[in-house]
């Protein structure tokens, strides 16, 4: 037989009113107590009944993921995944589930179950969910108001608060990509061409700024030519390139503004004849894990994304748990990861393994 929270409150000597303290992080329970009905809780192997205590609290236990991306993309995304994963990891230490819609989802067709205006009809029940995140909010379309779930506690993981939200959380995508870019002006690169996107978010224009910046403080032109665009696939990543090489044949390095299409890049490069880093430099975005197996190993910006999803989590706990209040913003630094993509041993390495267009860049940085 399952134990029960009151085999729990025996077992530990304290009341049931302690256990449920403890199982939903109420402060104000000492520490030796709280050990002591945790251990409990492991030696019984209690799981907490989700539907008593939201009856008992008007809780559901259940956090609503909001994403603007077709399933297909979502699950082939590592970075993605991986935000995922610090949000589920957060809920579950607090027993509450998530409820993931992508913004491809199909109606609902079961009777009694349609969806309105092309969401999921569990977005309009307002007392389904106890709070909403929403990953990319600068993607989707309106308020809460507009997605059904007006009134509830919401974060969004990115640079946007729609009407409604009272967090955002967000990688410092402009200090990543100008690390990026001054390190290819370091390495002597002077036409650096960029792969960024077409979705209206406001991380790749951060990133595209902060490319920019370093250009303009190198006192190098901003040449808009030199940006390609993809959709984020490696697909997307190996045509951008492939424009890129059509159009600006004194090109010697590429910042793609995520490590899927840095790698599609790379791909096209190979395809054509071309060594990376000998010949054109490569730099992504994210720090994915295929990043360090890819080959060469891919020179990145790595964003925090399980830290980034965790950290959303906690904000919107405050928030249901009314600990929060008033509109904030917290930005997560980023790290540039150098690898052999972006040809950072040139200083080291005997100058007759480069070819001529990497020895004109590194004679004219001399000169």
């Amino acid at each position: 037989m399952a134990a029960t929270i009151y085999d729990v409150a025996k077992k530990a000597g304290v009341s049931t009113a302690t256990v449920s303290k403890v199982l939903s992080n109420t402060p104000y329970v000492s520490a030796p107590t709280r050990a002591k009905v945790l251990d409990a809780v492991s030696e019984l192997d209690y799981v907490p009944s989700l539907m008593a205590r939201g009856l008992s609290k008007a809780q559901t236990y259940i956090l609503a993921l909001v994403i603007p991306y077709t399933p297909d993309y979502l699950y082939s995304d590592p970075h993605l995944l991986e935000l995922i994963r610090g949000i589920d990891d957060e809920a579950r230490s607090r027993h509450y589930s998530l409820l993931l819609s992508t913004g491809g989802a199909e109606p609902a067709r079961q009777p009694g179950d349609r969806a309105k205006n092309g969401r999921p009809a569990w977005m309009h029940r307002g007392s389904y969910v106890d709070g909403v995140l929403m990953i990319a909010a600068s993607a989707l379309a309106g308020s809460l108001s507009d997605l059904g779930l007006d009134g509830r506690p919401a974060v969004s993981i990115g640079y946007s608060l729609p009407a409604g939200c009272a967090a955002a959380i967000h990688a410092d995508d402009r200090q990543g990509a100008h690390a990026a870019t001054q390190h290819l002006i370091g390495l002597g690169h002077r036409r650096i061409g960029v792969i960024s996107a077409t979705r209206p978010i406001t991380a790749l224009t951060r990133r595209l700024e902060g490319y920019r910046d370093a250009l303009s403080q190198a006192g190098l032109p901003d040449d808009p030519a030199l940006i390609a665009f993809g959709d984020f696939s490696p697909e997307s990543g190996y045509q951008a390139a492939t424009d890129l090489l059509a159009q600006q044949p004194q090109l010697t390095a590429i910042f793609a503004f995520n490590d899927r299409m840095a790698m599609g890049a790379i791909r096209c490069l190979r395809d054509a004849g071309l060594s990376v880093p000998r010949d054109i430099a490569v730099i992504g975005f994210d720090d994915i894990p295929e990043a360090a197996l890819a080959d060469p190993r891919l020179t990145t910006v790595r964003q925090p994304a399980l830290q980034m999803g965790a950290s959303a989590a906690r904000a919107l706990f405050d928030l249901i748990e009314h600990h929060l209040s008033g509109p904030s913003e917290v930005t997560l630094a980023t790290e540039l990861v150098i690898r052999a993509s972006c040809g950072a041993d040139i200083a080291t390495t005997p100058q007759g393994r480069f070819s001529w267009r990497q020895k004109e860049v590194i004679s004219s940085v001399s000169a």
